[in-house]
């Protein structure tokens, strides 16, 4: 894992959300749009964003990332980057991005963080869900 040292954040229930296909100038807003809407229909306390399956990542994904864990960190939420396709592992590398980010090599993981903080803060029943495809970003 890697990211910011200095925050720490309690996490109780974790909302997984895939994200698919090219993020670019054309997709990033409405990529930020959908990460702060799920966050919002599920009242999530953490979020994990999972980059497995996107195959373009340019500066306008990071932009909207960076707006959306601002966003939640603002609200009190929590947000981590989980399995980083190559494309997004490329962008998140050059631009520095995990030192902003906590980025874990595999969902399970950030799970098993989100989990493992539920359980030192006597969360009841950390539970995880996970949302579906994002329409028009594949």
């Amino acid at each position: 894992m890697s990211g910011r040292d200095g925050e720490r954040f309690r996490c109780g229930e974790a909302v997984v959300v895939p994200v698919h296909g090219e993020i670019d100038i054309a997709t990033a807003d409405d990529m930020r749009d959908r990460l702060l809407g799920e966050a919002a229909r599920t009242d999530c306390a953490c979020m994990v964003v999972d980059l497995s399956r996107v195959e373009f990542f340019d500066a306008s994904g990071r932009r909207a990332l960076m707006a959306a864990y601002q966003r939640l960190t603002r609200d009190g939420r929590h947000m981590v980057l989980a399995e980083p396709a190559p494309a997004v592992s490329r962008v998140i590398d050059v631009l520095g991005l995990s030192g902003s980010f906590e980025v874990y090599p595999l969902v399970e993981m950030a799970l098993a963080h989100t989990r493992a903080s539920a359980r030192q803060a006597g969360a009841p029943g950390a539970a995880e869900h996970r949302t579906g495809r994002f329409p028009g970003m594949e």
